[in-house]
């Protein structure tokens, strides 16, 4: 990916500010200076509800907002999908994000089984009556865990048009290489997803760092330049939710910037002659 274009695909990610109401979630997004962000559409479970969660009834006032701001929708999160998924359940929260602009939508696969890649391939059908793409993202902790593993499960969807989503987090853990990025078909590569962190970490560490302590990008050991060079044109989301006592102790619009502060910074020092 040509360097300065991806600096002006980055977007929001939710999890970084799922304690934020939606609409004021938006709104700090634009003032940090980001032009795009990811909505969090659907709950991973039935009981986990978050602020940031967009709402049918707020559909309107979420729009207005977004247009209002200048900010685009990049990515829906987050949608699982099992051999037993009724993936009709979803096709709400797939008009919403359709409603809002959105291209893609997340998938969480259980396993890499055929009943898997099966209900894969209606759920992607499903989506695409909306334009919309989805993507499978492999965690190092749960279900496909590596990058070849959630190739060989979009393979097997046939011609559903199902994509990857890569999370250096998730690629670094499960001992990926940015080589095999680089040999990807470009096609295949739906979205990405950006953080640092250190090299290695206890494997019963990988769950909590991946939704709860992540690092901003250049405080760590990720390749993140070798990364982004090896991607074709496609949006770069900051996904890092931070815990830490210090970050949390910030006001939203402060925890936001920084992410956006951090990022450019990052590249401008070490990967690019970028004006920040």
């Amino acid at each position: 990916m040509q360097r300065e274009a991806a600096i002006r695909q980055l977007c929001l990610e939710p999890l970084a500010v799922l304690d934020i109401p939606v609409r004021e979630a938006i709104d700090i997004a634009a003032a940090a200076g980001f032009g795009a962000m990811s909505l969090w559409v659907n709950s991973p479970t039935p009981a986990f509800v978050a602020p940031c969660l967009v709402e049918r009834e707020a559909a309107l006032a979420v729009a207005r907002r977004l247009r209002d701001a200048g900010m685009r929708v990049c990515n829906l999160e987050v949608f699982r999908v099992g051999p037993d998924t009724d993936v009709s359940r979803y096709e709400g929260a797939i008009a919403l994000g359709a409603e809002l602009g959105a291209a893609t939508a997340t998938v969480i696969a259980k396993d890499g089984s055929d009943g898997t890649a099966e209900t894969l391939s209606r759920f992607a059908h499903l989506a695409a009556a909306y334009d919309i793409r989805v993507n499978v993202e492999f965690l190092s902790y749960r279900g496909p865990r590596t990058l070849e593993e959630a190739l060989d499960l979009v393979t097997r969807t046939g011609d559903a048009g199902v994509g990857i989503l890569i999370d250096i987090l998730h690629l670094v853990r499960s001992g990926g290489s940015i080589e095999a990025v680089g040999a990807l078909d470009p096609a295949v590569i739906g979205h990405v997803q950006l953080c640092d962190g250190p090299l290695g970490v206890p494997e019963t560490w990988l769950e909590h760092e991946s939704a709860s302590d992540r690092m901003l990008p250049g405080t760590g050991q990720f390749p993140l330049g070798a990364f982004v060079e090896a991607l074709p044109s496609v949006a770069l989301g900051l996904e890092i939710p931070r815990m830490s006592a210090t970050f949390r102790g910030l006001a939203p619009a402060a925890r936001v910037s920084s992410l956006l502060g951090a990022t450019l910074s990052c590249f401008h020092q070490n990967y690019l002659n970028y004006p920040v």
